[in-house]
């Protein structure tokens, strides 16, 4: 999957879609529901907005009545699952409550911003042609990934002054095939990539190096590759398309403008983040608790980050505050932090957010029956994922249809060439090199990678990685494959950091056993058992809970107003 791909919905995976039939069920609704969940009501709101959704992401054109069965049941099955969570008390559990409090806070923020900037906004004339355009046309780029702003424009200035993408992708990337192949993401068109990504790609000259770009990853420098626009382009094409063409970029907008206005409100902090604790919390996350100064107690008490706010005056945070806030993140935004720089990067984005939250509640933004609307919508949102989360846990194939399809397709699963690893990580090439020498002159590995190493568990592997495949060492697997048994290789650099590995004998390819060959066809089977089992069990839940639809009111919906 690209890495910077904008995500799509469940309505198009088949988790969640749904048809429905519109007969039978013509009682007069309440104004404006077009069915109803038990008391429920699903507005002509959400259909419509359900709808353009699915159809950017699908590319359908923008009113395809025979969609509407579909959409309006993956919104009647989600209201199902929900309903059955709030029925077994989901509200009484810890982890909702926490989920909770982190909903409203966003929702709070996302008012404030919306009050602040989007009113202003305005989707020109020019803007809807020149989408228009983008949406028919096609990429080929390649980028570099940084964390902060200043990471993106040193990058920028290293390309400028003649590295090249090759050499600098194997150091910001830990995805293989982005570090092997100089961060190119291939062919990609309309709304597969980040908006702001795409918008870069489209106004940028082929060959190019962009400024640094903002996305929701992080920060890219790209340069486009290649080009190509559908020559012909019709009125027509451009009247059918308008409506969902403005939804697109007033969404651009808005992002970029969020963006410009959370950068504004870092630098307006002045927010200073102590060095020597932040090392020891990038310790901590490399798993050397034993170097943390002061040892683990008294260090969280330490002050971590400082900063002036002109909602609720100086403040001092503890690595403990840090922490606690931190538990709010989402995944993406945790996986993005790999060193001091971009953990730094975080805690400025976490003093930023409760920046944001400090000034919705002073304008008395977080509450309201509009703003419970949209927790409640969020929150809903949440519960359908944490379901459909825990069925997949527990829903999983019988180990007899396991064992029946790896006899069928067994000479599909072959275990590739494998040698055996160890690995000395460390900082920088200086010290790789000083290991090196000591380790030519006689000195243990294992014992210098339990000294040394920086892979959280060397101490007690000895810097044993196990048997490892080429495609399991990425940009490693030519040097080691190629070495001979029990030669030593590196210093190698990857993602800033430098390896030395020592390979043992191959072991050729042979034929998988059942166990080995269990995990993959495990994974190629559980989404489509999983999709069984939601079709189970929201059929019993039709059966459970009182579903009407109201055919007149689908049949009014405009589906883009």
């Amino acid at each position: 999957m690209r890495l910077l791909r904008s995500s799509a919905l469940c309505l198009a995976a088949g988790l969640l879609l749904g048809s429905v039939s519109l007969s039978g069920c013509a009682e007069a609704p309440e104004a404006n529901a077009v069915a109803h969940v038990e008391n429920v009501a699903i507005t002509t709101e959400a259909l419509s907005d359900a709808y353009a959704t699915f159809a950017m992401q699908a590319g359908l054109p923008d009113d395809d009545p025979r969609m509407r069965s579909e959409v309006l049941g993956s919104l009647i099955n989600r209201q199902l699952v929900i309903q059955a969570a709030w029925d077994a008390g989901v509200r009484q559990s810890a982890e909702y409550q926490d989920e909770l409090a982190r909903v409203r806070k966003q929702a709070s923020i996302d008012h404030y911003t919306a009050r602040m900037l989007y009113d202003t906004l305005r989707v020109r004339e020019a803007d809807l042609r020149r989408v228009f355009v983008q949406s028919n046309t096609t990429y080929e780029a390649r980028h570099l990934y940084a964390p902060s702003f200043e990471a993106a424009e040193a990058l920028r200035a290293r390309l400028l002054a003649g590295e090249t993408f090759d050499a600098l992708a194997r150091e910001v990337f830990a995805d293989p095939a982005l570090a092997e192949s100089g961060g190119y993401v291939g062919e990609f068109g309309h709304d597969e990539m980040d908006a702001a990504f795409e918008y870069a790609a489209f106004t940028l000259p082929v060959g190019e190096i962009s400024e640094p770009v903002q996305t929701a990853l992080g920060y890219s420098i790209l340069r486009v590759e290649a080009r190509a626009t559908v020559p012909l382009l019709t009125e027509t094409q451009f009247a059918e398309k308008r409506t969902s063409l403005e939804r697109y970029e007033r969404k651009r907008l808005r992002i970029e403008a969020r963006y410009r206005h959370s950068r504004a409100v870092r630098d307006a902090l002045d927010i200073q983040v102590a060095p020597g604790p932040l090392a020891d919390l990038t310790a901590l996350a490399a798993g050397k608790e034993g170097e943390l100064s002061g040892g683990t107690n008294a260090w969280q008490a330490t002050p971590l980050v400082t900063f002036d706010s002109p909602t609720t005056g100086s403040q001092a945070w503890t690595v403990a505050d840090v922490e606690r806030l931190a538990a709010q993140a989402s995944e993406r935004q945790l996986s993005a932090v790999r060193d001091a720089r971009s953990l730094q990067t975080f805690i400025e984005g976490l003093v930023v957010r409760e920046e944001l939250a400090a000034r919705a509640a002073e304008a008395s933004l977080d509450e309201g029956d509009r703003f419970d609307a949209v927790v409640e919508e969020r929150i809903g949102d949440w519960v359908f994922a944490q379901t459909e989360r825990r069925m997949r846990e527990t829903a999983t194939p019988p180990v007899d249809s396991l064992r029946a399809y790896f006899d069928e397709y067994a000479s599909s699963y072959t275990m590739p060439a494998r040698v055996p690893v160890q690995e000395i990580l460390v900082a920088s090439n200086r010290e790789a090199q000083e290991l090196r020498a000591r380790i030519d002159a006689g000195e243990d590995f294992v014992a210098l990678a339990r000294d040394y190493s920086q892979r959280p568990g060397a101490d007690l592997a000895g810097g044993d990685l196990g048997m490892l495949s080429r495609g399991d060492l990425g940009v490693l697997g030519d040097p080691v494959f190629e070495a001979a048994p029990g030669a030593l290789v590196g210093p190698l650099e990857v993602a800033g950091s430098y390896v030395l590995l020592r390979r043992g004998d191959l072991q050729p390819p042979r034929p998988m056993t059942f166990a080995e060959a269990r995990p993959q066809i495990a994974e190629q089977l559980d989404t489509a058992y999983a999709q069984r089992w939601l079709g189970r069990y929201l059929d019993d839940l039709r059966s459970r809970y009182d579903v009407r639809i109201h055919n007149d009111a689908v049949a009014r919906v405009r589906l883009f107003s």
